[in-house]
């Protein structure tokens, strides 16, 4: 065998080793919340002004994707908020980002479940999903890594159509990402949804305990978002 010949069989080798013995760590990854409301085209004061109170609560935010070989839990992190900080206007921007939804995902399994910490009795919601990605000729670095644009939607209830859009990370060989999005040949780094961004800020090998929340009640996704759709007409009814 010839020396350049055995150095390419080596290094291909080396690569497999290392992806195989970096998928099996335990990994904690946190986002920030970016916000992209457009004031300019409000244009109602009080809907500019609360805007900004909601962007303002959102920049302290941060997220947590959990991953434990192939299982992961998404969620916000626990934090203190502060005394100045309106209790409308905080449910109002976790409702934004949707942190008061914690998701768990299996690697190869298409059922997602979502438990919504803000209802009572706790429901946990069912979605039975297989994302279809678009993989975009786009790259950039986030950080020391490069990363590669793709996008997708998710429907919500029978009017809207969520449209995704990610940067991925090839080099880390995690098929997850926040808010149930998975499916792509490396950890999704950065999601655009609407007029937030989640953007990561660092990643820590560490001991992980997958502990999803434990529901009194369980419906699926689409049911739920029947729900609102019906709740939002009789809204629009009454004027």
């Amino acid at each position: 065998m010839k020396l350049p010949e055995y150095k390419i069989i080596l290094t291909f080798f080396f690569l497999i080793s290392f992806k195989t013995v970096f998928s099996q760590k335990s990994l904690s990854i946190t986002y920030t919340i970016e916000t992209k409301f457009d004031l300019e085209e409000m244009r109602d004061t009080e809907a500019q002004e609360m805007s900004m109170m909601v962007s303002d609560i959102m920049s302290d935010f941060e997220f947590q994707l959990m991953i434990d070989g192939g299982e992961s839990i998404f969620k916000q992190s626990e934090q203190l908020v502060r005394d100045d900080i309106n209790p409308l206007s905080y449910k109002l921007a976790t409702g934004f980002c949707s942190g008061n939804e914690v998701w768990h995902t299996k690697k190869g399994d298409t059922i997602k479940r979502v438990a919504l910490l803000d209802s009572n009795p706790l429901t946990i919601l069912i979605l039975n999903e297989e994302v279809k990605w678009e993989i975009l000729n786009k790259t950039k670095y986030i950080g020391k890594f490069k990363v590669i644009k793709a996008t997708t939607t998710r429907k919500l209830g029978s009017n809207y159509v969520e449209k995704i859009d990610v940067w991925f990370a090839p080099e880390l060989p995690y098929s997850f990402g926040p808010l149930g999005y998975n499916g792509l040949p490396g950890l999704i780094l950065e999601m655009h949804r609407d007029n937030i961004v989640y953007k990561f800020k660092e990643v820590e090998e560490k001991k992980i305990s997958i502990k999803f929340p434990k529901g009194s009640k369980e419906m699926t996704f689409e049911d739920y978002y029947k729900i609102l759709d019906a709740n939002m007409a009789e809204i629009k009814k009454r004027g």
